[in-house]
C-alpha cells in the first residue's frame, strides 16, 4: 500500500481500496442472473461432496490440519478453545487444530502503522508482515484478537497479487487461517497486508487508555500497551509466539500536542493533514533489531522527559506527566548506572540506541521490559525522598533494576517457549539484587534475597499443587498462571545456589557465552547449561545437577542426624500436604531426589564453611570432636529445608538465645523459617518455634525479625477462633515491647534499621502492644488535627493505628487523602491502612468503593481485598464480597483466570475451619472447569485445607505452652 493509502484509511479519508468489503462483513448482498444461479449452485454441490470425499480421506491421516494433530499439538486440555473439529467464526470447520501455529512460516519484518483517536477510543492501522515458508504449502496461521479486518492482500516478493481463496477466523484459539490459490514456495518470501480498525481496550492489556488527573483537576488520556504474555494479537494482527523473532519497523499518527514512542527512536516526523479538526502528524521510527512480539510497545500521550547518557553514549531517558517530573531524578540515575553496570556484568554491549522508562497510571503489574520502552506502574519508578518511605524507595530500585537486566536476560535472548519463562524472569529476579547491590552496597541486598526470595519460593514449592521451575504449557492462561513465585523467586533461589557451587566469575563468564552464542535468537535451559558446563574449570555436568531442581517440582528435606561426630544426612521431598496419600500426585523421573549442595558449619570459626555434595543420595561424614554444634545450608543458600535431630535442635536454640551474634542473620532467619515451616507440616511440635521465639528479645537484625514476624503473624490470622489465640496476642506482645522500645520512633540509622523499625512498630500495632499504639495514636491526631507532617518510614504504623483503633472521623480523613494526594507511594499506604478499620460497615463501604475505578483502580483491587481478608473485622467480608461480585470483578480483572485466582487465594488465605474448606470447594465446584480446577484455586483450597489441619493438630499444645510460659 502507498503511503497514500495509508494516510487515507488511518485517518478516516478515501482511499482506491475503501470499497472492498471488510473480513468479517456478513451484510454484502450479490446479485446475478437466474442462469448464473443455477451454474452456480450446480459447482457448489460438486465442491461441497468433493470436498466431503477429501475431509473423509484426511480425517484417516496424521495431518495436523484437520482432526487429530500430533500430541505435541493436542491441546485438550483448553476446554471450548480447541475442540477436535473446531469451528470457524462462520460455521465452517476450521483446518488448523492446534492452539500452536505452525512453525514452517516465519515472519521476517512487520510495518506497522497505527493511528488511536484518544478521543473516540477509536483505533485504524495496517499491518504488512514479510514472511517466509520452510516448506511448501497453501496456508498460514496467525494470530489476532477483537481486531476487524477490513481489507487483505497476499503478494509475492516482486509485488505479484496472490489470490485469497478463504479467510477463517478462530474466536476461541485467537486465530486467523489464510489460503491462497498458489502454494507458497519452500524458502520464499511473502508479504501479507492486512488493514484493520479495534477499540482501545479499558483492560489493563493490548493496546489500551490509561487517564491521569493534573493538580489543576484536569482529566488526561494517554493509550499504552501492554502486551506479554499473548495480547499483542489485540493490537494488530501477528504471529504471537516469542520464537517468532522479527524487525519492527513502526509508524504512529497523533494530534500534534501529543508524543508518540516505541522501542525505538523517532526517524522523521511528518505532517499528516487534519482529521476531525484535529491537525495529525506521523512520527516515523527506526527499523528495531529482531526480536518478539511481546515485547513491542507503544504509547501516545503529553508526558515530558529526563535524560541522561551512558559511557557508552545510549540515551536513557524517563517520561512521567508535567507534575510527576521532578519524582523521576532517582530513576533516571539509577537506570543510567545500571545500564553501564550489566554492560559489565554481562560483557555484551547494549543493542539499542536508547531506552526509555515510562509512568504509566494503570498498569497491571509492576512493570514491562519492552525493549527500549519499559513501562512502569508510577510507584515503580517514581519516588520522592520527602514523601516515600525506604521500603518504597527500594522497591523502586529494584523494579528498575529488574527490567533492565531482562534487555539482555530476555530481550537479546529469549525463552523458545513460555514453558522456559524462568529462564527470563529467575534470572531477571536473581540479577535485580546483583544491580541494587552495585548500586546502593549499604543497602545490604543480598541479605535480604533470603527473606523476599528464598522463603516465599519454598512455602509457594512445599504444595502438592505446585509445578516444576520448566512446565508445559499451552493455552493463553496457563501460560499467564506461571507468573508466579515459581517462575520468578525459586528460579532466582536456585541461580543463587547455582553461584554458590560454581562461583561468580565462572556464572559470569556462562552467561556472555550464553548471550553471544543465542543473541537476536531464542534458547531454551538446555542451551544455559551447556555454556555453563563449558565455562566451568571444574568440568561440573551442570545440566545434570540442575535438571534435578528445575524438571521437577518440589524440593528435599534435608534430616540430619548426629551420633557423637558422626554425622548422617538423608534427603526425602518435603510436602506440606494435608493427606499421607501422595498416590494422585504427579510423578518425577528423579523419584523426588535432588543433586544437593549441601554446606555447613560448626561452632569452630576456624574451619569455615564446609560442602559436601548429595548425588541424589543420603550421605555420611565426619565432625571435629569438638564440634559442640553444627548448622546446615549455611545463609539458606540452598533450595532445601533442613531438620535435626532433637539434640541438635537444643544445641542449636541454646547456642542462639546464648549469643545472638553466633550465626549470621541469614542463618538466624534460615531457623526460624525452617522450624515454623517444619511445624505447619506436622514434623514439629509447636513448642521448638515458640522457644526459639524467645530469642526475639535480644534480636536487632532484620532478616531474622522479617521472617519471624511474617510467621508469627500467619498463626495469629489461623488462630483468631481458637482459645490460644488471647494468649498468643500476648506472647507477641511481651517480645514486642523490648523490641518497639529500643528500636525507638527517631529516624535514624543505616537503611536496614529504618526497615526493621517500620516492621517492628507495625506488628507492634497490629498485636495490640499498648504503648506502641498509644504512641502512633498521638503523632495519627497530630497530622490530622494540626497538619504535622509525619515521617515516611513511620506513615504505615501511624496510619494503622489511627484507622484500626479509630473511627469513622479518622477513616474518612485517610479517604479524603487518598483522594487528593498525587503521591504513587503514598496512595498505597493509605489504601492498606483503610482496609484496617475495626467497624464492618466501614470495610463493606471500602470495599464497595474498590469496585468503582474511578475511585480504586483496577491495579490496586488486590491490594484492597488483601488487607480487608487480614483484617479480623473483615475476613469473612471480602470472601463475602468476592462471591457476590464475581461478574463485576471478573470484568475488572479483564476475566483474568490468574488475577481471579490470585484473589480468592488471597481473601481466603487466612481461612482455617473445616467449613471454610467445604464452602471454598463448594464455590470452585460451581464455577466452569478452566476456572475452579485452575492450580491457583486448587492452591488456595490446599493451604486452607493446611491451616484447618496445623490448627485442629496444634491449638492445645500452643495453648499449653503459652500457660506455662508466660512472658
Amino acid at each position: 500500500m502507498s503511503d497514500q493509502d495509508n494516510v487515507a484509511f488511518l485517518t478516516g479519508g478515501d482511499s482506491q481500496s475503501s470499497n472492498k468489503r471488510s473480513l468479517y462483513e456478513r451484510n454484502g448482498v450479490a446479485v446475478c442472473s437466474q442462469k448464473k444461479a443455477l451454474i452456480i449452485a450446480t459447482s457448489v454441490f460438486a465442491c461441497l461432496f468433493a470436498f466431503s470425499i477429501l475431509i473423509a480421506f484426511i480425517s484417516q491421516t496424521d495431518c495436523p490440519c484437520l482432526g487429530q494433530g500430533d500430541d505435541e499439538d493436542d491441546f485438550d486440555e483448553f476446554e471450548n478453545a480447541m475442540p477436535r473439529q473446531p469451528k470457524a467464526s462462520n460455521g465452517e470447520p476450521y483446518p488448523w487444530n492446534s492452539l500452536r501455529l505452525p512453525d514452517f512460516v516465519r515472519p521476517l519484518r512487520y510495518n506497522l502503522t497505527i493511528h488511536p483517536n484518544l478521543t473516540t477510543y477509536y483505533v485504524k492501522g495496517q499491518v504488512s508482515i514479510e514472511f517466509t515458508v520452510d516448506k511448501e504449502t497453501e496456508f498460514l496461521v496467525l494470530h489476532s484478537k477483537n481486531i476487524s479486518i477490513t481489507d487483505k492482500t497476499l503478494e509475492e516478493s516482486n509485488g505479484q497479487i496472490m489470490n485469497i481463496t478463504e479467510i477463517l477466523e478462530f474466536i476461541p484459539g485467537q486465530q486467523i487461517y489464510i489460503e491462497s490459490l498458489q502454494p507458497f514456495m519452500k524458502n520464499h518470501n511473502y508479504t501479507l497486508k492486512l488493514r484493520f480498525t479495534y477499540r482501545l481496550s479499558t483492560e489493563l492489556e493490548g493496546f489500551y487508555v490509561s487517564t491521569y488527573t493534573t493538580p489543576e483537576g484536569d482529566k488526561r488520556v494517554l493509550a499504552t500497551t501492554h502486551f506479554e504474555a499473548t495480547h499483542a494479537r489485540a493490537a494488530f494482527p501477528c504471529f504471537d509466539e516469542p520464537h517468532f523473532k522479527a524487525r519492527f519497523k513502526i509508524s504512529i499518527f497523533r494530534d500534534r500536542f501529543h508524543i508518540s514512542l516505541t522501542n525505538m527512536p523517532v526517524a522523521n516526523t511528518e505532517d499528516a493533514g487534519f482529521y476531525m479538526g484535529t491537525g495529525l502528524l506521523r512520527d516515523d521510527f527506526e527499523e528495531s533489531v529482531p526480536m518478539s512480539t511481546y515485547l513491542v510497545a507503544f504509547v501516545v500521550c503529553d508526558y515530558h522527559k529526563k535524560s541522561m547518557v551512558t559511557q557508552n553514549q545510549i540515551s536513557v531517558s524517563v517520561y512521567a506527566p508535567q507534575h510527576q517530573l521532578n519524582r523521576a531524578e532517582f530513576a533516571l540515575e539509577t537506570a543510567t548506572t545500571l545500564m553501564d553496570f550489566f554492560e559489565n556484568f554481562f560483557n555484551v554491549s547494549y543493542s539499542l540506541p536508547k531506552q526509555d522508562l515510562i509512568a504509566i497510571p494503570d498498569f497491571a503489574a509492576g512493570a514491562m521490559e519492552n525493549w527500549g520502552l519499559i513501562t512502569y506502574r508510577e510507584s515503580s519508578i517514581l519516588y520522592d525522598p520527602l514523601e516515600t518511605s525506604s521500603a518504597a524507595h527500594q522497591w523502586v530500585a529494584i523494579v528498575i533494576a529488574h527490567e533492565l537486566a531482562h534487555q539482555w536476560f530476555g530481550n537479546l535472548v529469549t525463552m523458545r517457549w513460555w514453558s522456559d519463562l524462568w529462564l527470563n524472569e529467575g534470572f531477571a529476579s536473581f540479577l535485580e539484587y546483583v544491580g541494587v547491590a552495585y548500586v546502593r552496597p549499604d543497602w545490604a541486598m543480598l541479605e535480604q534475597f533470603v527473606v523476599d526470595k528464598t522463603q516465599p519460593a519454598l512455602a509457594l514449592d512445599a504444595l502438592a499443587s505446585s509445578h516444576p521451575i520448566s512446565v508445559e504449557v499451552r493455552d493463553p492462561s496457563e501460560i499467564e498462571a506461571i507468573f508466579d513465585a515459581i517462575s520468578y523467586s525459586k528460579g532466582a533461589a536456585i541461580i543463587a545456589m547455582l553461584e554458590g557451587f560454581l562461583g561468580r566469575d565462572t556464572l559470569r563468564s556462562g552467561l556472555q557465552l550464553y548471550l553471544l552464542t543465542h543473541e537476536y535468537q531464542n534458547a531454551d535451559t538446555t542451551d544455559l547449561w551447556k555454556a555453563l558446563s563449558d565455562t566451568s574449570p571444574a568440568a561440573l555436568h551442570v545440566k545434570s545437577i540442575m535438571d534435578t531442581w528445575t524438571l521437577q517440582m518440589g524440593f528435599p528435606l534435608v534430616t540430619i542426624e548426629r551420633n557423637g561426630t558422626d554425622i548422617y544426612a538423608r534427603q526425602d521431598r518435603f510436602l506440606m500436604s494435608s493427606s499421607n496419600d501422595t498416590s494422585n500426585l504427579p510423578t518425577s523421573k528423579f523419584n523426588y531426589k535432588w543433586y544437593i549442595p549441601l554446606s555447613y558449619r560448626t561452632n569452630r570459626p576456624e574451619d569455615g564453611v564446609k560442602q559436601v555434595w548429595m548425588n541424589m543420595t543420603d550421605v555420611a561424614f565426619t565432625l571435629p570432636e569438638d564440634a559442640i554444634w553444627f548448622k546446615a545450608n549455611v545463609n539458606q543458600s540452598g533450595f532445601y529445608r533442613v531438620n535435626y535431630d532433637k539434640d541438635t535442635w537444643n544445641a542449636l536454640v541454646a547456642a542462639l538465645i546464648n549469643n545472638t551474634h553466633v550465626f549470621s542473620p541469614a542463618d538466624r532467619a534460615s531457623l526460624i523459617d525452617d522450624a515454623f515451616t517444619l511445624c505447619r507440616s506436622g514434623v514439629l511440635g509447636p513448642e521448638l518455634p515458640l522457644e526459639l521465639s524467645l530469642y526475639l528479645k535480644n534480636e536487632q537484625h532484620y532478616a531474622p525479625w522479617v521472617t519471624a514476624l511474617e510467621s508469627m503473624q500467619n498463626w495469629a490470622r489461623r488462630l483468631q477462633e481458637s482459645a490460644a489465640y488471647k494468649l498468643f496476642l500476648q506472647h507477641m506482645q511481651g517480645i514486642l515491647n523490648p523490641a518497639a522500645t529500643r528500636i525507638g520512633w527517631n529516624e535514624t540509622g543505616t537503611h536496614l534499621q529504618k526497615l526493621l523499625r517500620s516492621e517492628i512498630l507495625s506488628a507492634a500495632v497490629m498485636f495490640g502492644e499498648s504503648t506502641t499504639v498509644r504512641q502512633a495514636r498521638r503523632i495519627f491526631s497530630d497530622w490530622m488535627n494540626n497538619n504535622k507532617t509525619v515521617s515516611p518510614n513511620l506513615r504505615e504504623v501511624v496510619y494503622t493505628a489511627g484507622i484500626k483503633y479509630g473511627g469513622e472521623q479518622e477513616w474518612e480523613f485517610c479517604w479524603s487523602r487518598y483522594n487528593l494526594t498525587a503521591v504513587p507511594s503514598e496512595r498505597r499506604l493509605l489504601l492498606k491502612a483503610l482496609g484496617l478499620a475495626s467497624d464492618p460497615w466501614l470495610l463493606q463501604r471500602f470495599l464497595q468503593a474498590s469496585l468503582d475505578r474511578n475511585m480504586v483502580k483496577p491495579q490496586d483491587l488486590k491490594l484492597v481485598f488483601t488487607v480487608v481478608a487480614s483484617n479480623p473485622e473483615g475476613r469473612l467480608l471480602a470472601w463475602r464480597h468476592v462471591r457476590a461480585n464475581w461478574r463485576r470483578l471478573q470484568n475488572a480483572l479483564g476475566n483474568s483466570t490468574a488475577a481471579l485466582g490470585g484473589l480468592v487465594g488471597t481473601v481466603t488465605s487466612h481461612f482455617s475451619s473445616p467449613y471454610d474448606v467445604e464452602e471454598v470447594s463448594q464455590f470452585l465446584k460451581a464455577l466452569p472447569r478452566r476456572w475452579g480446577q485452575h492450580r491457583i484455586m486448587r492452591q488456595s483450597l490446599e493451604n486452607i485445607q493446611l491451616n484447618a489441619k496445623w490448627v485442629r493438630s496444634n491449638e492445645r499444645m500452643i495453648a499449653t505452652w503459652l500457660k506455662e510460659h508466660p512472658i
